[in-house]
């Protein structure tokens, strides 16, 4: 059964409510994230960008003002992370009407909340929601940690770990802290964005999560007996062996979100995490590697060399190779030559409907057009010496042209 309640507008089950467009439905959901609940009968609050499924409740059951406001603020948060991420295209586990769903059960299979990488959809039990519903209703509204440490996990790919996570404690099936420590940053990072506030079990307030998290890491900056070795390869924190290496993480990504450049840094970060010139780790162990590709990424994000706190700041041993490679990329980066690889010429260069490129060798017979997760797009036949792609379609970000030998960066607007 489906309601759309507008303003000046009256339904027989709802008779003395008028309110702005709210879209709520009576149905029976099979439960995807939360896996130990099966199909049960449900409410849908369907919102621009997700919708919120409630496990036994009927739309009665909440006021329409608030739960307006509520999908509001989810349709908010999403969108933040697909600006962020530039992951706007990611599949539904669990879905209605074509949209996420983020499942409100009575049981969620006895965990705060459950989320998958990569694949859209979480779930997380009454008790979050009703207290998000709560505080809009008082007049302070604020979004409970768990809902962006769950949906950082829909946007937080596998294939990101490749790039520097590492193991802890020298065991083989001791990594991911990395995968953690975002999700906690981002639940300072994406409401300080959208100057909203975030809730954690009965402190509201962005500063709580930031003092927590940049204050481990002040704490490790402070203190020269602490150095890669000895503080970021171990899952517990030298000076405080009650709680994990990945609030140290949380704190450098807040840190680094606060003083690199905020939302451009954040954006940029995602998209040097992708970035093919910089290689993935060969295995977990790779300790030089992986702090070699932080150095890397964090620097090209603020386009700017960050060596000096990586290297003084963090104490972390950055090879030649490393710096060189940050020289390097800043470099290339920063010019306007439209000429981006050896006898091809791709223009315009940032472009929004139309990419001609031209190839000089008269071997090369195609073109082939990536994302930046390394998924082909299509392949385009050279004619004399030149192609025009329509890019009009494709999503704001990073591109990479294959022509023979050579990798074209192209950014659409």
């Amino acid at each position: 059964m489906r309601f759309f309640l507008m303003a000046l507008c009256v339904f027989v089950l709802f008779p003395s409510m008028l309110f702005a467009q709210v879209e709520v439905e009576e149905t029976n959901f099979n439960y995807q994230i939360a896996y130990c609940v099966d199909t049960q009968n449900s409410t849908a609050w369907i919102g621009n960008n997700v919708v919120v499924m409630i496990e036994g409740e009927s739309p009665e059951d909440r006021n329409i003002e608030t739960m307006e406001t509520v999908l509001s603020m989810f349709d908010d948060i999403i969108l933040k992370f697909q600006e962020f991420t530039g992951l706007t295209n990611l599949d539904n586990l669990s879905e209605y009407n074509d949209k996420p769903v983020i499942e409100v059960v009575i049981d969620n299979c006895g965990a705060g909340g459950l989320a998958h990488h990569g694949i859209m959809g979480m779930s997380t039990g009454k008790f979050f929601l009703d207290q998000f519903y709560d505080l809009v209703e008082s007049g302070t509204p604020a979004v409970p940690q768990v809902f962006f440490y769950e949906l950082n996990r829909n946007f937080w790919l596998p294939a990101f770990n490749d790039k520097f996570d590492w193991a802890m404690n020298d065991e083989i099936q001791n990594w991911g802290w990395w995968t953690v420590g975002m999700n906690n940053a981002m639940a300072y990072i994406v409401p300080k964005s959208l100057d909203m506030q975030m809730h954690y079990f009965g402190t509201t307030g962005l500063e709580f999560w930031a003092d927590r998290m940049v204050g481990n890491l002040n704490e490790y900056l402070d203190n020269d007996q602490y150095n890669f070795d000895f503080g970021w390869r171990q899952s517990l924190m030298p000076w405080i062996q009650t709680e994990s290496i990945n609030d140290l993480m949380s704190g450098l990504l807040i840190y680094s979100y606060k003083n690199f450049g905020e939302d451009e840094w954040m954006k940029e970060f995602y998209q040097q995490i992708v970035n093919p010139d910089i290689e993935n780790r060969s295995d977990v162990f790779a300790y030089q590697e992986c702090r070699d590709n932080v150095y890397k990424i964090w620097s090209l994000a603020a386009r700017t060399d960050l060596i000096d706190f990586f290297e003084v700041d963090m104490k972390w041993e950055i090879s030649n190779s490393a710096k060189s490679c940050v020289m390097e990329m800043l470099v290339t980066n920063t010019s306007d030559v439209e000429v981006n690889a050896k006898g091809i010429n791709a223009y315009p260069n940032p472009v929004n409907h139309s990419l001609t490129v031209e190839v000089e060798n008269p071997n090369i017979k195609h073109i082939l057009l990536f994302n930046r997760l390394g998924q082909l797009l299509s392949s385009e036949k050279i004619i004399n010496g030149r192609v025009v792609l329509d890019v009009s379609l494709l999503s704001s970000g990073l591109y990479f042209l294959e022509v023979g030998a050579e990798v074209v960066k192209v950014e659409k607007l």
